[in-house]
């Protein structure tokens, strides 16, 4: 069977999505060495806060992705291997070898190599927990979701019902989970379970099998302004709710119960997720074709850029230079910029120049191969 078009929305969305989560890990360091009482702390607790929708919606991509590429494909042991062939090389093995190289980094850098044997059984309990390093629970999760994704489709496909209430389900199999945690598990590394993250792969779900017909309210907006309108205030309300939320409480103006920021956090990642499907279909249709080429560029190596990016971080860190706040304000902007642009190019440039970049990157398409071609056509 002829697969799905693909999307040129997807990669715009995924864009906005890697500025997301690198404007969260670049105001990390201004947030943590300003005062409380500057005015800058409430601009880098808003860039670090508004920032947090970015992992969620590359989780609510990643789903939306699996079911509109297969809920109309038959499910059968061959498309089961083809399936699981392509996340163990194009995901699984990029997972593994940025979690040794930020384990050895870590090692390098604070722990030393005094006992390998410890060292290396600490690796793979990390390895499979999703922790060798902050980022990387983002792949592990996603892997968790893979391994149920089939059993998930058979569902999906049997039973309609299920299907057109996922969002409402993802949401009560998420809650469910949170407050069960809560009260009986105490399970702390709870974000590294993708039971915490039901909400997003359930509503990518929907979008992924609904997505003809929401192209369909999206493109006669008029009649559906209500609909689409409603979204974004929401999102736009749950995001200045979330962004003062955590002010107030970083500021230690109020204390809230964690139930209440768990809440604030989901709200705002999901809302935030389905207006970033909204404003990349926006952009496809509005924006100028040079500004959509440069988009869809990031959100194609956004997954490399999203593997690599706390390297730059790691040791732009260690560079952090002293003195005038101008200067250690302005450091947090290069932070930004030299690690966004770093990233980019390495993973380009990996793609376009190393045979078997998959290794490290994952899927990804060589811009310098379609010149190549080019060339050969037209000379």
């Amino acid at each position: 069977m002829k697969g799905k078009s693909h999307l040129e929305e997807l990669d715009l969305a995924k864009a906005f999505a890697i500025f997301g989560v690198l404007a969260v890990h670049s105001s990390s360091t201004g947030l943590e060495g300003t005062s409380t009482h500057s005015f800058m702390y409430f601009i880098y607790n808003f860039f670090n806060v508004f920032g947090k929708l970015g992992t969620p919606t590359f989780i609510f991509l990643s789903s939306f992705v699996l079911f509109y590429s297969y809920n109309n494909k038959p499910i059968d042991w061959e498309s089961l291997k083809r399936f699981y062939k392509k996340r163990f090389t194009y995901i699984l093995i990029p997972y593994l070898v940025f979690s040794i190289i930020y384990y050895v980094m870590n090692m390098y850098f604070y722990y030393g190599f005094d006992d390998l044997g410890r060292q290396g059984v600490n690796f793979l309990k990390l390895l499979a927990t999703g922790q060798a390093y902050t980022h990387l629970y983002f792949v592990f999760i996603n892997v968790q979701f893979y391994l149920i994704f089939p059993i998930v489709l058979i569902v999906f496909k049997r039973f309609p019902l299920i299907r057109k209430w996922s969002i409402p389900l993802g949401f009560i199999i998420q809650w469910t989970w949170v407050i069960l945690n809560s009260k009986y598990f105490h399970i702390t590394e709870k974000g590294s379970i993708s039971l915490s993250y039901f909400m997003f792969y359930f509503a990518g779900a929907f979008c992924g099998i609904y997505y003809f017909r929401m192209k369909e309210w999206m493109k006669n907006w008029r009649k559906s302004i209500f609909l689409l309108g409603g979204v974004l205030f929401l999102y736009g309300f749950i995001s200045c709710t979330y962004v003062l939320i955590m002010y107030f409480t970083r500021t230690e103006q109020i204390s809230l119960s964690n139930m209440i920021y768990e809440f604030s956090w989901s709200g705002n990642a999901l809302f935030a997720s389905l207006s970033i499907l909204l404003l990349a279909n926006f952009a496809k249709e509005s924006f100028k074709f040079r500004a959509k080429k440069i988009l869809t560029e990031f959100g194609a190596v956004s997954f490399g850029i999203y593997l690599i990016h706390p390297l730059f971080l790691f040791f732009l860190r260690k560079m952090l230079p002293g003195g005038t706040p101008v200067l250690f304000h302005g450091w947090q902007v290069a932070t930004f910029v030299i690690m966004f642009i770093g990233s980019w190019g390495i993973v380009r440039f990996t793609y376009n120049y190393i045979p078997h970049s998959w290794i490290l990157f994952g899927k990804g398409k060589s811009t310098r191969l379609k010149k190549v071609s080019e060339v050969k056509m037209f000379g």
